[in-house]
Formats: structure tokens, sequence, C-alpha cells
């Protein structure tokens, strides 16, 4: 296990996990985790034995959102605070791009920043316990780069409740309105999570990679230009090796062995 002390990487099989390792301050996120999640998300990117990415926080939290007690944002000038964010703004933006699909474990509390992180992933399994918020409204803030993807995830209304208010929503509620995928009993938490990301992790890592990159690209094309990309989206998909592969398991009733091109 790799170790930066604000985040921790592990790999076991073909699943690679980063953790966010501030449990005295619930996982909120500073200068340090933002550079050790960069890292480490580069890092599992690369890795070709790593198949699917898992998300998730030490100390029951996910993540409370930027370290608001800490020295976040607290350079001299303005013009260096407005830079700062540029890091979490690149982070939420090299999740959509990861070819691998990013799975979030939600414990405890996910709030703000860290509701970006959890919209960022590609499948969202959280305890029953877990609870989601944007409170920054009760702080004088608005949160501005999260509406970005809460707005592509959850309907308008519910979105602009939830910055507006602050209130915190339970995950059964998360669950029902589309911001997350599963709302499981917590002592069935690391089971689920184990489950999915092994199923994730075991198709053609090619294949997963253009399909992923197509889903995001077409988010804000009209349905006419989304046809025209994804058809010939399909048309590389073809000229896949890992399709033929596929396709031959298929016949000969085995089990594919991917070759991630």
């Amino acid at each position: 296990m790799n170790d930066t002390h604000e985040v921790l990487y592990h790999r076991q099989d073909k699943v690679a996990t980063i953790t966010i390792n501030r449990p005295q301050r619930r996982n909120s996120l500073n200068p340090d985790a933002l550079e050790g999640l960069h890292r480490y998300l580069d890092q599992a990117e690369k890795d070709a034995e790593a198949g699917a990415i898992v998300l998730t926080g030490a100390g029951g939290h996910f993540c409370a959102g930027a370290d608001l007690g800490g020295n976040f944002g607290s350079q001299e000038s303005f013009l260096e605070m407005h830079e700062d964010r540029a890091p979490y703004a690149e982070l939420l933006l090299k999740m959509n791009k990861c070819k691998k699909p990013i799975l979030a474990a939600i414990e405890g509390y996910c709030l703000a920043g860290g509701m970006g992180l959890c919209l960022a992933s590609d499948v969202i399994i959280a305890g029953e316990e877990a609870r989601f918020g944007l409170p920054e409204i009760k702080r004088g803030l608005w949160p501005y780069m999260v509406t970005a993807l809460l707005i592509r995830n959850v309907g308008r209304k519910k979105a602009l409740e939830l910055c507006m208010t602050g209130e915190l929503i339970a995950a059964a509620e998360a669950e029902r309105i589309g911001l997350i995928n599963y709302c499981v009993p917590r002592d069935s938490l690391a089971d689920r999570v184990s489950s999915m990301a092994k199923r994730l992790s075991s198709f053609s890592p090619a294949v997963m990679g253009l399909g992923k990159a197509s889903f995001y690209r077409i988010a804000d094309m009209t349905t006419d230009d989304a046809l025209h990309y994804l058809r010939a989206q399909l048309t590389i998909n073809t000229q896949v090796e890992d399709l033929r592969e596929g396709i031959a398991a298929f016949m000969e009733k085995r089990d594919p062995v991917w070759k991630g091109r």
C-alpha cells in the first residue's frame, strides 16, 4: 500500500482503491489531499492490472468538503486564491475522463466538495446511514463547481433545492432522486462494493474506456450531433480486438480473455 498520509492507495487483483485518509477532519479536502487524489488517480489509470477504481474515505465518512479549518485557499492575493480552486475542478474533470470505471463507496457524511467527488464517480453505493448535502449556503457560499455535476445527475428542481436549502438528505432519498445508484445496509456495503468493483473490472478495458468517454461526451450534445458522434464511435469499437474475442468466447461458451486493445 502506498501512502502520502492524506491519501492511501492499494490495488488487489484488478481493483485499485483510493482512500481519503483524514478521518480526524471527516476527510475534508486540503491541498495535500487533492494532490494525493490526483497522483493516485493517475497511477490507477496507468496501471494495466487495474480494471476498476474504488474511491472511499477512512474512519466512517466519505468526505465533508473543503477543509475550512485549515489553510485551504488562504494564499496572499486574490488571483492566487482563485488559482487555488483549479486542482479541485481539474480533479472532477479527470475523474470523468478517466478510462476506467470509478466506484464511490460512501459512508457517513458526503458533503459540499465531497458531493462533487461522489457525482464525478461513475457508480455510487452508499450505506443506509450516509448523509448527503450542500451546506455551503449556510456558510455564506454557493456550491458553484459541484453544481456543474449536480444538474447533470439530478432533476433541476431537486438540484436547486439542495443548493438553496443546504439541508442533508438520507441515502435512501439520494437513491430515489438518482443522486446515487444504491443505498444498502451498512453491514453489506463492503460486499456490495467489492462485488460491483469485481464486475466492472471484468470487462474489456478498451471497450469500457471508449464507452465511458462517449457517455460523458454526448451529455451536452443535441440528439442529432450525439447520434452522428456515437455512430463513429460504434465504427471504432468494431475495430477493437476485444470485440472479436468477446464474440469468439460467446460462441465457444467460455470466459473472454481481454487484451485491452
